[in-house]
């Protein structure tokens, strides 16, 4: 009997040599030195470490971020930050897009777009009496800037075919006496019409202005 006990102890010393070989080995972590703990909360939060002290298997680290100062309790085990205190100074959020694109719409109507820059949004409004750009504060919402832009005309494009060139190339295509040449504005640049008349026919050239292309041709049967 006492020989069955003492098979089945080594047996179980085995198994917890074993367990704790393999938690070793794939499961510790490597406790974090000072020096990776530093680094690792500058990475993380994207601050300064200005205090380090060791309490057990935790750091707490005093680190500053954009003017606001934190202690942050680091599990040097886990490598897990247990708590995140705010120490000193408040705490900056910015505003939301749909919070700047509210806010102008009260004061200035439709806004036509928003761009943030670091910490400054700008923002550029349009309707038909005024265009202009508009710069806050990204925290605050404070305006900083308003600048009116200038509307840009729409230049008018002028025929590349002038009413003489249109007319050549009409007779090109009927040989006889211009009866008449009109000129209609389009967004493609317009077109003629250049009515050509000969003993037996009579047509019309649509040309465009700027290809110089014969569009179509219309002939009169009544002539």
């Amino acid at each position: 009997m006492k020989k069955w006990m003492l098979v089945i102890v080594v047996i179980i010393l085995l198994c917890s040599g074993v367990i704790w070989f393999v938690q070793h080995r794939y499961f510790y972590v490597q406790p974090l030195s000072e020096a990776q703990a530093i680094r690792h909360i500058e990475t993380i939060y994207n601050g300064h470490v200005t205090q380090v002290e060791k309490q057990g298997n935790t750091f707490e680290m005093l680190f500053t971020r954009d003017d606001v100062k934190y202690a942050a309790i680091l599990d040097v085990t886990t490598q897990q930050v247990t708590d995140l205190i705010l120490k000193e100074g408040h705490s900056k959020l910015l505003l939301t897009e749909k919070q700047i694109r509210q806010m102008v719409k009260k004061e200035y109507g439709d806004v036509e777009s928003v761009m943030l820059t670091d910490s400054i949004y700008t923002v550029r409004v349009e309707n038909e009496e005024i265009q202009k750009y508009l710069t806050f504060d990204g925290y605050t919402g404070e305006l900083l800037a308003e600048k009116k832009v200038e509307p840009q005309e729409q230049p008018i494009e002028e025929p590349i075919i002038t009413e003489q060139q249109a007319i050549q190339i009409a007779l090109k295509q009927l040989k006889g006496e211009v009866d008449s040449v009109d000129f209609e504005e389009t967004s493609e640049g317009g077109y003629y019409l250049v009515e050509i008349e000969t003993q037996e026919d009579e047509a019309t050239f649509q040309i465009h202005a700027v290809s110089g292309k014969v569009l179509s041709v219309t002939w009169d049967d009544d002539h």
